[in-house]
């Protein structure tokens, strides 16, 4: 069955030296080991891992003396990118026996010589020929040499020279002609500098689950070690410190083998993040932990093998011992957030590489080196290479697309070509090694050499000022698809978020610093590019919302704890009362038995608890008796009712909403404001959804000129007040495409500034998607989108090329779109939903798709995993079958909302709520931050005893003084953002803020 493993025991037979000179000569030659599986293995040689077998490495060369071998194979063959990589047969993964041989170094010699030369001619003769270039046809038409070249004429002749010689004196003579005719060949004084760096992109789950993943860590780790010793010009970057802990656990004396060439100079761990993470999924705080976490495993890796290495070592790289990672390494991430670039200069790291942006599909992304600029003014130096990915073969055609791409050449003549077999393939091979060799200069092709990521960023930042910029984020005009694909895995993800957030408030109100690596590890890891954007298998969705569901109940579960067994004695004593405290419901002081609420955001938490009016301060807890009764709060009601015409109609003391016969939006009034929708909202549409390549990563342009608002009749009801004064609510209810219903849910309560509406959706379609539309009249210039910290603005009229390509963004749960002036609008708050568009005041939030699972049957890569082989057999083919829960918020947006108001705001508050416990109060010290609408607080971070860190972000664009208001006996000083103070205690608690920085305020007792 598909990921099984199974191992084998080879004996190997003694060599045959036989008697005469040849075959004891024969016999002085190592023994050469071919393994035939469909599937993947690792050799073990002593214990250790020694070779990764795949279809791309298919036979390695025994250690002298060798009698026994251990093999561990995997029913898994998902080098799809490989030649021979055929897939796995109906029964599995065939093995087709163990081989032992000798190798004639002068054949492969010859074989290496003749392969690049007929390789160039190739090249070269495509220019000749309308054919392709691998057609070398044997009768009929044959490509003309009257316009061939003088270099292709000179090839010609060398090559038949060297078949002469073979014909007429054998091999010896074959590779002396091809050494030859490659030395007239070669350029002495190439253009270009081709960068080659070893490179196997290891995707952690992907077509396999994570267990195999790791697998492949151990199998691709074992490989390169092995090239390593036998070709010392050979340089291999890692980038996952993830993938490096899985070889210390699972091969801990390769692990150490790999450190020892860290120490050598000869293999570089960089790479920045933790995983190789998606970065517009996980909210700012996430991102930050995996730089955080990736850089201190870095500091490790890299600090521990300098303290083994060498003078010559430490030359060899661009880091000195024990730094940090320079550079992010995302080749295969889909889009980069706009605060990706701040994040990295928070954790010291100033350079960027990708190839991504080549797969952009309708605007050629204009640079190859350049310098990324946030939008927060952060900058690093980046690096994409145009035109190839990151499974180079060191191939000719592929060699001159990365130099005709790259677009600063006249700038910087290097330019970066990562090889060797990626995703699954096991990483470079001994023929992309000598074929370097070869290459390098040969004809017009570039100089090719060795060298390391960090190397060539250094080189690269020497010349930043003359480099052009790029500012903003980088879109990845494809894979839009991604951010609502497996969308019930991405509400886990998202409450796991929320779950961590809560421990860790918890933790810096009553002064403790848990050990929370293990759980942050785990979210990371579901950052994966192909993990959390919903492109891997369905086992990996079973076995990751398992996993995120425990992670959520634990945190949860020990927040509770921790505040039910902290004592009065920690950091509690100014807690900040209740503003709604009256007469009526003041008590006594409480005591260690009291039941309290704990809001665990770092902003005033205001709304309903069981009936009960709370303002909670911010990380601070108050006893549930100072809540007021809604009777008390307010002689209004909440209200909802329908006319005998159909028409519904919802009130509030702040909202109203009206809706029509079929449950669309008609009318919105928000504090007397009415939101100027240009037809009714709220409206479900259902798109034909079947994309032209990959049905999990895609949203095709043509879907959206297909969809279809759900017209059916609609069953209106209304959900009486009874004991709940406070709160009122609608229910539309309509049948939904072929076998699917959708219960709109409007909800007002008295206090709220915004319409809460939420959808149940019972999803049972098929290539389809599912969408909910809001048509204004605000036609700005541009929409404002949540990124991961800050905000995001993107052009929102039509008619511009990179508007156009823009027809599905990510949001990092809220959207809004506006007049010019941000002056007024409409934003829209989700709980967990990610994809949007807004195009000429149209504000629409992508609820669900139903696209075909990676692997699934009849779905793209199902030959890499064949589904009836596997042991997991997921419901349905199809992602998101089944019932969801879907939360929305509606409000007004202006640019000068007050903070607990504006969407960022928003999407914390009304998502995550105070948690209960029966014990002392509790307090971190923040009374609130005042003066700053636009700065939004968003993290508390525990970092010592009585000591945490506060995280905001700014949102809008603005610029300004904010002031935080401390309990007594507190202070707040600026931190790194691990925590570290940079600087005196702030005056008077005022604290500077710029347009969309991050900033970090370490809070303590004086």
């Amino acid at each position: 069955m598909l990921y099984d493993q199974r191992w084998f025991h080879v004996e190997i037979p003694s060599a045959a030296g036989g008697g005469d000179a040849p075959s004891r000569r024969r016999a002085q030659r190592p023994l050469t080991l071919e393994w035939r599986d469909q599937g993947e293995a690792t050799l073990y040689v002593d214990g250790v891992p020694y070779y990764g077998f795949d279809p791309a490495h298919r036979y390695v060369a025994l250690p002298a003396g060798t009698r026994e071998v251990w093999i561990e194979g995997y029913c898994c063959q998902s080098g799809i990118w490989c030649p021979g990589a055929t897939g796995l047969s109906p029964e599995g993964s065939l093995f087709g026996g163990a081989f032992v041989q000798y190798r004639d170094d002068l054949i492969w010699d010859c074989v290496q010589e003749l392969g690049v030369l007929f390789d160039l001619m190739m090249a070269l003769r495509s220019q000749l020929s309308p054919r392709p270039a691998s057609f070398l046809n044997s009768a009929g038409f044959q490509a003309k040499v009257h316009d061939a070249s003088p270099v292709y004429r000179r090839l010609l002749r060398l090559l038949n020279c060297a078949c002469t010689a073979y014909e007429r004196a054998g091999p010896v003579a074959l590779r002396e002609a091809l050494v030859a005719a490659r030395a007239e060949l070669k350029n002495d004084r190439p253009v270009l500098s081709g960068i080659i760096t070893g490179h196997a992109h290891i995707d952690l789950v992907w077509i396999w689950p994570e267990r195999m993943g790791e697998a492949k860590a151990v199998h691709t780790f074992a490989t390169v070690n092995r090239l390593m010793s036998q070709y010392p010009e050979f340089r291999f970057a890692y980038s996952q410190p993830a993938s490096y802990r899985a070889v210390e656990r699972r091969a801990p004396k390769l692990a150490a083998l790999v450190k020892q060439q860290i120490a050598r100079g000869t293999w570089e761990a960089t790479g920045g993040m933790d995983v190789e993470s998606d970065t517009l999924l996980p909210c700012g705080e996430a991102l930050a932990r995996s730089l955080m976490l990736g850089q201190a495993d870095f500091a490790r890796l890299r600090g521990a093998a300098a303290r083994q290495g060498t003078a010559s070592a430490k030359k060899d790289s661009a880091a000195s011992a024990g730094d940090r990672s320079r550079l992010v390494w995302l080749p295969d991430v889909f889009g980069y957030s706009v605060c990706l670039p701040q994040l990295m200069r928070l954790t010291g790291i100033d350079c960027f590489f990708t190839t991504k942006l080549t797969w952009c599909g309708v605007n050629r992304f204009p640079y190859s080196s350049f310098v990324w600029r946030g939008n927060d003014g952060s900058e690093v130096v980046s690096h994409v290479t145009q035109n190839v990915g990151y499974t180079n073969q060191t191939q000719i055609p592929e060699i001159e697309a990365n130099a005709r791409g790259h677009s600063q050449s006249h700038l910087h003549r290097e330019f970066l070509h990562p090889t060797g077999y990626g995703d699954g393939g096991g990483g470079p091979t001994e023929e992309h090694i000598e074929r370097v060799r070869r290459l390098s200069g040969l004809c017009d092709l570039p100089e090719l050499r060795w060298d390391h990521p960090e190397n060539f960023f250094a080189r690269l930042s020497k010349l930043r000022d003359q480099l052009p910029v790029h500012q903003g984020e980088c879109y990845l005009e494809y894979h839009r698809g991604v951010y609502t694909t497996h969308g019930d895995f991405k509400a886990a993800f998202r409450g796991t978020e929320r779950a961590l957030q809560v421990r860790e408030a918890v933790a810096a109100a009553i002064g403790e610093v848990p050990d929370l690596v293990a759980p942050w590890r785990r979210l990371i890891m579901t950052q994966f590019h192909d993990f959390i954007p919903g492109s891997s298998i369905a086992e990996v969705y079973a076995e990751g919302k398992a996993e995120l569901s425990q992670i959520i109940n634990e945190q949860l579960e020990a927040a509770r704890a921790r505040l039910a067994a902290s004592a009065a004695t920690s950091a509690t004593a100014s807690r900040p009362s209740s503003k709604t405290v009256s007469k009526k419901t003041a008590s006594t002081k409480p005591g260690a038995s009291t039941q309290h609420w704990f809001n665990p955001l770092a902003l005033p938490w205001r709304g309903w608890l069981e009936g009960r009016w709370y303002e909670l301060p911010p990380l601070a807890s108050v006893p549930v008796t100072e809540g007021v009764p809604a009777r008390v709060a307010s002689d209004q009601q909440a209200t909802a009712s329908v006319a005998k015409q159909g028409v519904a109609t919802l009130r509030s003391d702040r909202v109203q909403v009206w809706l029509t016969r079929d449950g669309r939006l008609a009318e919105l009034v928000i504090d007397g404001r009415e939101i100027a929708f240009s037809a009714p909202a709220a409206v479900p549409v259902l798109y034909p959804d079947n994309p032209a390549n990959y049905d999990a990563w895609d949203i095709d342009r043509d879907t959206l000129d297909m969809g279809e608002a759900v017209s059916g009749a609609a069953t209106i009801t209304v959900e009486a007040a009874g004991d709940s004064p406070e709160q009122a609510a609608i229910f539309v209810r309509q049948k939904l495409g072929e076998a699917s219903e959708i219960t709109l849910r409007y909800e007002v309560r008295l206090g709220e500034p915004f319409l809460r509406l939420s959808a149940e959706v019972d999803w049972h379609e098929t290539h389809k998607l599912l969408r909910l539309h809001f048509p204004t009249e605000y036609r700005g210039r541009y929409a404002r989108f949540a990124a991961p910290y800050g905000s995001v603005l993107r052009g929102q009229q039509p008619g511009e090329p990179i508007t156009e390509a823009q027809w599905e963004v990510p949001g990092s749960r809220w959207a809004a779109v506006s007049l010019d002036s941000e002056r007024e609008g409409l934003a829209l708050v989700t709980e967990a939903k990610y994809g949007f568009s807004a195009r000429d005041g149209e504000l629409a939030v992508s609820l669900l798709r139903a696209a075909s699972i990676t692997a699934a049957e009849g779905s793209p890569f199902m030959h890499a995993a064949p589904p009836h082989l596997s042991r997991y057999q997921p419901p349905s083919p199809f992602s998101d079958q089944g019932h969801h829960t879907i939360s929305l918020a509606l409000t007004s947006y202006s640019a000068d909302l007050p903070q607990e108001q504006h969407p960022a705001a928003l999407a914390d508050m009304l998502f995550t709520l105070p948690v209960a416990y029966r014990g002392a109060p509790v307090s971190a010290g923040l009374r609130g931050v005042h003066d700053a609408p636009t700065l939004v607080p968003a993290w508390a971070m525990p970092v010592a005893k009585d000591a945490w860190v506060l995280r905001l972000h700014e949102v809008g664009g603005a610029r300004g003084t904010a002031r935080l208001d401390l309990a007594e006996g507190f202070v707040a000083c600026p931190t790194s953002i691990e925590g570290e103070p940079e600087g005196p205690p702030l005056k008077k608690g005022r604290l500077d803020y710029a347009p969309y920085k991050i900033l970090s305020v370490r809070i303590s007792r004086a």
